[in-house]
């Protein structure tokens, strides 16, 4: 496996860890994808990919409400507390 690609998984599965953990600290619900990006020192187009590879897992629903509004959901918390790739 090449590093972009190592990289690009870490960054994957630290967006979830994120949502994970503001669910666990009772913060809102739905977080702003591209905000959580941005924390993270992400794109917005890298936020639109790793929500869209999560939601095709399940592991995370999006609202309609604006932008790219997300909540990680049970099969998603169960995920990362596997510690699963």
């Amino acid at each position: 496996m090449n590093d972009d690609l190592r990289a690009r998984r870490a960054h994957r599965r630290r967006f979830l860890e994120r949502l994970y953990e503001a669910s666990e600290q009772g913060d809102s619900e739905y977080l702003d994808g591209y905000e959580l990006a941005g924390e993270l020192g992400l794109s917005r187009q890298d936020a639109e990919r790793f929500v869209r590879y999560h939601l095709d897992h399940g592991f995370v629903v999006t609202t309609g409400r604006h932008g790219l509004t997300v909540r990680i959901t049970a099969q998603g918390i169960d995920h990362v507390e596997r510690g699963t790739e």
